[in-house]
């Protein structure tokens, strides 16, 4: 079984993913970590701009995502643990931009359908119900008001690192990710066909994920 969540940032995607995973027994995957991963190494190796020496970094990066207790994730480049250090904007920025190029990412692509090889998994992204997993079993696309996505990437911020970045400023950060993941020529970010749309915006993450379970129980053959 392979359930794709997409949708941009602060909808509360990776939150919903993680719940939705321990609930049906499967694997939790994060597409977007393996994109954040790609952009510290790159820039750790001083590649950013050069589109084919990201690519072939991509074919042969070593990431690996490890499911931690609790339902979250740990994410090694090869022995060292990044979990923590591809969640900075500055990795974040350059996640975006890398993912833009169309050698990137076909073969991040590959790379992420090797990561869920042989395994049931509940996948989040941005284009995973439309290019990872065209035939996923069930496709989800989570959207939410601008306002309260720039408050919910706030709040995580804080959490986090508890710096005080103003909401205007994650607003604008918001913006211009959109911009980026919806204007790029490979794999845009748009709602899959046959997807479950979910405004999430006056939705608690328990509603959201009962909304889900209701969705693949009605979908699953009678046993």
């Amino acid at each position: 079984m392979v359930v794709t969540i997409d949708g941009p940032g602060g909808v509360g995607k990776s939150t919903v993913a993680k719940l939705l995973a321990q609930r049906l027994g499967l694997t939790y995957l994060d597409t977007g970590a393996t994109y954040r991963a790609l952009a510290l190494a790159a820039r750790r190796e001083r590649l950013l701009g050069d589109v084919e020496a990201i690519a072939a970094l991509a074919r042969r990066l070593p990431v690996r995502i490890e499911p931690v207790n609790g339902g979250g994730l740990r994410v090694r480049l090869g022995r060292e643990d990044v979990s923590q250090e591809i969640r900075t904007e500055g990795v974040s920025e350059a996640a975006a931009i890398v993912s833009q190029y169309p050698e990137v990412r076909s073969a991040m692509v590959q790379l992420q359908r090797r990561l869920a090889n042989q395994q049931s998994v509940v996948v989040e992204g941005r284009d995973t119900g439309t290019v990872v997993f065209p035939r996923a079993t069930y496709k989800f696309f989570l959207n939410a008001n601008p306002a309260v996505r720039a408050r919910r990437r706030q709040r995580e911020l804080q959490k986090r690192y508890g710096s005080g970045v103003s909401l205007a400023e994650v607003r604008e950060q918001l913006e211009f990710r959109d911009e980026l993941d919806s204007t790029r020529r490979v794999g845009p970010l748009k709602c899959p066909r046959g997807a479950t749309v979910i405004d999430t915006s006056r939705l608690s993450t328990a509603d959201v994920v009962q909304r889900m379970l209701r969705r693949v129980e009605r979908a699953r053959p009678p046993q």
